[in-house]
């Protein structure tokens, strides 16, 4: 067995190659059929994204060259099937830019493949594309348009973009990170925040990550102020990786839970660490904690338990409110402060209660109807 990247993968060989192109923001199940049409009915297909600044896709956040990316790992097991791209911003815009466009999609197909004399059949849509193609397109016999029948599947881009939960299941699962809403849950040591996590996460049969430090805390065996500055920098990118991995997960399902993130982390490094490492690590956090791009954040505050330091808790609630704000998530958080009762004495289950009200405000997703 020959393992295919495509980073190394070889330009496609035979006398039959399919092209199938179209912006993909995003990729979905509908695109997948016909690209697997296509590969079933040729020696090769040459997927191409193509796309401008501004256009559908890079207004939500998905510009071309990452929409390519994702085509690409979605397909990186796939050696009949290569990747690439098209950038439309230094061509008329259409429908004034035919001519031109039609010029790139050609040298793209031959860029791509080894024969030059191939047959090339080109799938699209659109009847409007069919017939502008077939009239710019070399009239030599070797292109020909292929018309598919959209019928089949009822599903598109445009309902995605307008409504990503509904339409989750026609999202391919590489675009499905970009669409997964990531909520962090935070606070200070036994506040409950683990728990919630992990009950939040299956109640809506969603996945969770789980706090690094405490694994790394326990593996190395050091306690909170014995760590220095290799092990924060270890913790900041475990929690990091811990929380892509679910964004990333099969199971994502279009909530993901993250127990703690760097915020959390620096927080901490500000209470433990001298001001000279804090400053070294300043770079590292401001990264990635602008790469985690949470939705949502559900912080628990300092209460009263026997046998707790509150007033550490009480500090560290307080670090973390002012990097909540420096960082300008202060739209994004919500305090779970709401008190319980005689029989939920510690507010537990009222907090639990709170994070849903909390997921369906903020983001229209109503946990408890599930």
């Amino acid at each position: 067995m020959v393992e295919t990247s495509n980073l190394v993968k070889d330009n496609l060989t035979g006398s039959r190659i399919g092209v199938f192109f179209g912006t993909l923001a995003p990729m979905h199940i509908g695109h997948q059929a016909e690209i697997y049409k296509a590969a079933a009915l040729n020696d090769g297909v040459v997927v191409i994204v193509s796309g401008y600044t501004g256009d559908r896709g890079d207004k939500i956040g998905l510009p071309v060259e990452k929409r390519f990316r994702y085509v690409r790992e979605a397909f990186n097991d796939e050696p009949s099937i290569k990747v690439d791209y098209i950038n439309e911003d230094h061509i008329p815009v259409m429908p004034g830019g035919w001519t031109e466009w039609t010029r790139l999609l050609t040298e793209t197909i031959q860029r791509n493949i080894v024969n030059p004399d191939a047959q090339v059949t080109l799938y699209t849509g659109e009847p409007e594309y069919q017939a502008k193609l077939q009239e710019l397109l070399p009239n030599n016999g070797r292109f020909q348009v292929s018309l598919m029948d959209r019928t089949i599947l009822r599903v598109s881009a445009t309902a995605i973009r307008k409504d990503p939960m509904v339409n989750w299941d026609y999202i391919n699962r590489v675009f499905r990170r970009h669409f997964a809403h990531k909520i962090t849950i935070m606070g200070a040591p036994n506040t409950g925040k683990s728990t919630l996590v992990r009950r939040l996460a299956r109640t809506s049969n969603s996945p969770f990550s789980d706090e690094y430090a405490r694994h790394y805390q326990e593996e190395s065996n050091v306690c909170n102020d014995e760590l220095i500055l290799k092990d924060y920098i270890r913790i900041i990118q475990g929690q990091y990786d811990a929380n892509s991995n679910e964004i990333n997960s099969p199971a994502n399902n279009g909530l993901t839970f993250f127990d703690t993130d760097a915020m959390v982390t620096m927080a901490e490094a500000h209470i433990f660490l001298p001001a000279t490492d804090n400053e070294q690590l300043k770079a590292l956090f401001d990264n990635t904690i602008k790469e985690e791009e949470i939705d949502l954040i559900l912080v628990i505050p300092p209460f009263e338990q026997e046998g707790v330091d509150n007033v550490l808790q009480k500090r560290f609630h307080q670090e973390l409110l002012k990097i909540i704000e420096q960082y300008g998530f202060s739209d994004k958080l919500v305090i779970l402060d709401r008190p319980g009762n005689r029989e939920d004495r510690y507010g537990y289950y009222a907090r639990y209660l709170q994070a849903l009200d909390a997921i369906q405000d903020r983001l229209g997703i109503n946990l408890k109807h599930i």
